[in-house]
């Protein structure tokens, strides 16, 4: 259930809403809600701007203004305190008792809301090609996409994970001849130096050998044919246990080959953006704000391009399955690809699609540069990762990171025990809150039946507030995808609820019972979060 509580915030905005538009004909709701901020605890709960557009408007200086929206919010008995801040900004402190109320309506639904109510949203995320194990850069796009989702679900939003199956084309070709090459068949040495190897690849050909009777078998066979075995095979036995291990799941596998290549470069050149030459057909570049041309059926096999497939999947789930919004989330070196891609679907009608790009991992061990077993000497396999790094550790550490920055993975400190770790400096608030609801039980302390009259002290105040900007960020990352910014506050709720344990003793305070009620609203918040975050807490540690 969703509480009906109003948000702080909310109620600020109402009284500032109520006396600017009674004194000012210019304001906007929307402008006074965007002039809003959190402030400095030293200086209130919150601070407002407003002044400086009404100035304008009104053609008085900012301070004027200002001194006359605090006298009258002086005047309002949900306002402890409102102060002018030269040289127009106003600081106002809540009464206690709205901060009380709201830390009374935490539940397991705490910062959900119905934002989304009515709207669908895709995400596609990982979509490794099925030619070999997940790699450690999979990781990043696979705890992103899986908490981008769960926010999504947060906010009311119907919400469909994707994998997006790679199983057409020359890939699958080439992966039908390494397995031919595992079982001795030789190739030219310019095929042979860019077919898939590694062990992976031996036990994949034991496994067709044994279906298909003989070694011989697979010999005589296309590349091709045995290319598309081989993929089911390593999907089965490899990709979907990747997945497993990492804990995120999808609602559906989509084939590349599902959607009408025909039909949408029909559409491209109905809309006047193709061109044929030298045998090929292109997409004119000029026509969608890219400085080149883009094929799209190639002049030396009439085959379809990546980028035309693309094109054509992005179209389907728009149109055909009817999302309201897309986003896919890719590894590095995916930039360019995606400007062509967004510029496209924008010329055919369609701005609702977003392509986030995740960046190079290097991980760090000792102080160094660590290389685990490798596939072809470039890629971290996902399995050896897990095998150094918990999933819930890795899980927080890399929604921790913006998709914009490079990452160093320092894998000491994701798995050491201490307040530099922000891992376990928060999960370790949880275990913290459940010891003091332990050993109030040892010594026969109940929680209070109700909290009325209770005043909460600064730092119980200071962990609300913090708690408070939770579901603001989570209505935010529906627009912005910045997962990062989720985990961060996350910490600073951590770090606020750390203060407030090592500054107030509880067990043996002649207001214990009460603060015991403080404490069970605050797991049932910290409890919704981790449960978006995806990781489970722990009572001990």
């Amino acid at each position: 259930m969703i509480s009906n509580m109003q948000h702080p915030k909310d109620i600020f905005t109402d009284i500032l809403t109520d006396i600017t538009t009674k004194a000012f004909n210019s304001v906007s709701q929307s402008d006074i809600g965007h002039s809003i901020s959190h402030c400095d605890a030293q200086f209130g709960d919150y601070s407002t701007n407003i002044a400086f557009k009404l100035s304008k408007l009104e053609g008085q200086s900012p301070s004027d203004v200002a001194r006359g929206i605090v006298d009258s919010l002086k005047q309002h008995n949900s306002i402890e305190a409102a102060e002018f801040a030269p040289p127009g900004f106003i600081n106002v402190t809540l009464i206690n008792q709205l901060w009380l109320d709201y830390a009374m309506s935490f539940n397991t639904s705490f910062a959900h809301s119905q934002l989304g109510k009515g709207r669908s949203i895709q995400i596609e995320f990982i979509s490794a090609n099925p030619t070999g194990p997940l790699v450690v850069t999979n990781a990043w796009q696979g705890y992103y996409g899986d908490i981008l989702s769960n926010i999504y679900d947060s906010q009311g939003y119907k919400t469909n994970r994707e994998y997006y199956l790679n199983d057409g084309g020359n890939q699958l070709i080439a992966l039908g001849r390494a397995v031919q090459q595992s079982i001795g068949v030789e190739f030219d040495a310019e095929i042979s130096a860019n077919l898939y190897r590694g062990d992976y690849i031996d036990n994949t050909a034991e496994i067709i050998t044994t279906e298909m009777g003989s070694v011989e078998q697979i010999k005589q066979s296309e590349p091709s044919e045995i290319g598309a075995r081989a993929a089911e095979i390593i999907m089965e036995t490899y990709i979907k246990p990747d997945l497993a291990r990492l804990e995120v799941r999808h609602d559906s596998i989509y084939s590349e080959n599902k959607p009408d290549i025909k039909k949408t470069l029909k559409r491209l050149q109905e809309a006047g953006l193709t061109i044929k030459k030298d045998g090929a057909t292109w997409l004119i570049g000029s026509e969608v704000g890219l400085k080149q041309d883009e094929v799209l059926v190639r002049s030396y096999d009439n085959g379809d391009s990546y980028f035309l497939k693309d094109i054509a999947y992005q179209l389907e789930r728009l149109e055909e399955r009817g999302f309201n919004e897309t986003i896919t989330i890719v590894g590095p070196d995916h930039h360019g690809q995606a400007i062509r891609l967004i510029n496209t679907l924008r010329a055919l009608g369609h701005e609702s699609f977003t392509e986030i790009s995740t960046q190079t991992i290097r991980l760090i061990k000792d102080g160094k540069e660590f290389k685990m077993s490798k596939r072809k000497g470039n890629y971290i396999l996902l399995d050896d990762f897990l095998n150094e790094v918990p999933t819930e550790a890795a899980r927080f550490y890399f929604a921790m990171r913006d998709t914009n920055t490079h990452m160093d993975f320092d894998i000491d400190l994701v798995k050491e025990r201490s307040a530099k770790n922000p891992v376990y400096y928060s999960l370790y608030a949880y275990a913290r809150a459940c010891s003091i609801q332990a050993k109030a039980t040892e010594q026969g302390i109940a929680p209070a039946k109700n909290l009325k009259g209770y005043q909460l002290t600064v730092a119980e105040k200071q962990l609300t507030l913090e708690l408070s900007k939770i579901g603001e960020l989570l209505e935010e990352i529906t627009s912005t995808h910045k997962v990062h910014q989720l985990l961060h506050q996350t910490v600073e709720v951590a770090r606020a609820f750390h203060d407030y344990y090592e500054k107030e003793r509880i067990v043996g305070n002649p207001k214990a019972a009460q603060k015991l009620v403080f404490i069970a609203q605050f797991k049932l918040a910290y409890q919704a979060i981790f449960a978006i975050i995806g990781v489970d807490l722990l009572q001990k540690m």
